[in-house]
């Protein structure tokens, strides 16, 4: 009888050591699913920018370093004048935001000042209306604009630049004025989050 009820434990405990190990392997194999799944993410990434080369008129430029951890919304890229980048260029996502421009140029990499960079103006338009406006930098990736009470604005809105190819600069996201201002105020914010860019396009 006792040997009956020790082969019982042994088996038990025989068992609950096996679906331990079950466990540990089938989240082994869930964390290496989710890796080769973030690769192959990048790869595809890497594929799809592979696909638009640089041309003289655009450099395809991987995002060294952006904010935080530099100061003042400035990226820095891997591109200088050994690729032909000059001071003014405009810097932007394969899928038309654009940045801000190339603020100072050495052989293999430049800096790229933001237009949300604090204190830095940038014109452009109200999609809503096409009324001219100037975007205040705030940072990280914000703005601010001034309005009159009677023009209409709501969150959602584009702010698009004031050139003809008039691209995409931000989205309104919140609209105050006290009832005795005359003017409204607008946070603006980038179409995208500026602390994890990966790549950018310059271009004239």
């Amino acid at each position: 009888m006792l040997a009956n009820v020790g082969s019982f434990f042994s088996s038990r405990n025989s068992l609950l050591k096996e679906n331990l190990a079950l466990k540990e392997k089938v989240y082994s194999l869930e964390t290496e699913v989710s890796l080769l799944h973030s690769q192959q993410v990048q790869g595809n990434d890497m594929l799809a920018l592979a696909g638009r080369k640089s041309t003289p008129e655009t450099i395809i430029a991987s995002v060294l370093t952006h904010p935080p951890q530099t100061p003042h919304d400035i990226l820095v890229i891997d591109s200088g004048s050994n690729d032909l980048i000059v001071p003014g260029q405009r810097v932007l996502l394969p899928d038309g935001p654009i940045l801000g421009t190339v603020s100072e140029v050495f052989p293999r990499s430049a800096k790229v000042k933001l237009f949300s960079t604090v204190g830095e103006e940038t014109n452009a338009a109200l999609e809503r209306g096409n009324i001219p406006v100037v975007l205040i930098g705030a940072g990280g990736g914000n703005f601010r604009i001034s309005l009159p009470r009677d023009v209409e604005v709501k969150i959602g809105d584009r702010i698009l630049s004031s050139d003809i190819s008039s691209y995409l600069l931000a989205i309104v996201e919140d609209v105050s004025a006290a009832p005795t201002d005359s003017l409204q105020s607008v946070l603006v914010r980038s179409p995208v989050n500026v602390f994890t860019l990966r790549f950018v396009f310059v271009t004239p």
